[in-house]
């Protein structure tokens, strides 16, 4: 089921993408580019862990590209965003068994503009995908630097996951409404780690009494909000012969 909803995700995204790349219906085609960077804090919300803070602060870059024809209300937009981020898998005692991840994000946005006199808002929603290569995992909490942690297995291992995403981005000043301006956002993304899937076998070795065997499953609720700076850039194609030029 999983998998199948990704599959669509993606064949949704291809769609729009080569809509986008090949659309010569207007007389004036717009494709924006934009690069940016942003930081993220993931909340995993399942029966395995009651804190919310576990030192899960994370980092990346985006890249984007968008169909934005001239004076336009609306504007799809494919988004790229690859990181470092982190998800909580047990509590133990005060610590947490964090697993650390690299991840890539692929999102098809709508854009709805408002604009203002000098400043515009962009109100966006979308659906894709994220991806999670995992990166090892660490024991996060006041004693967790006096322990050690270890994988032993992993049963029935998921990487790609469908997500949706909702955020506000403003552009305001002398900037707006021009072909280079800067920008910054707000963003929640939501993705479902089902149940009985991503399930860790692992240890602790702790000084004082010795090495424990622990299980858990990665599953719940990843709510990420985050915050970005984008740099946008605006490129005109004149139509001439059937052909943008």
């Amino acid at each position: 089921m999983m998998y199948a909803a990704v599959n669509k995700c993606l064949g949704i995204i291809a769609f729009v993408a080569v809509f986008m790349c090949f659309n010569t219906n207007s007389a004036l085609g717009q494709y924006e580019l934009s690069t940016g960077i942003d930081l993220n804090y993931p909340l995993l919300l399942n029966s395995n862990n009651s804190s919310i803070n576990y030192g899960q602060i994370g980092f990346g870059i985006n890249f984007g590209i968008a169909y934005k024809p001239e004076e336009t209300q609306f504007f799809p937009i494919l988004k790229t965003g690859y990181g470092r981020t982190r998800l909580p898998l047990k509590e133990v005692g005060r610590n947490v068994a964090v697993l650390n991840f690299t991840y890539l994000n692929e999102m098809l946005n709508e854009n709805f503009i408002v604009r203002f006199t000098n400043s515009e808002l962009f109100i966006y929603g979308g659906i894709g995908f994220s991806y999670l290569s995992g990166k090892g995992i660490k024991l996060a909490g006041p004693s967790g630097d006096q322990m050690s942690i270890g994988i032993d297995s992993l049963k029935n291992s998921s990487t790609f996951f469908p997500a949706v995403n909702i955020g506000f981005e403003y552009n305001y000043g002398e900037s707006a409404g021009k072909d280079l301006y800067l920008t910054m956002g707000i963003n929640f993304q939501y993705i479902m780690l089902l149940d009985k899937r991503n399930e860790y076998y692992f240890h602790i070795k702790d000084p004082s009494t010795g090495k424990t065997d622990y299980n858990a499953s990665l599953t719940g609720n990843a709510i990420t909000p985050g915050f970005y700076i984008a740099l946008h850039y605006l490129l005109h194609f004149h139509k001439k012969s059937g052909m943008y030029l």
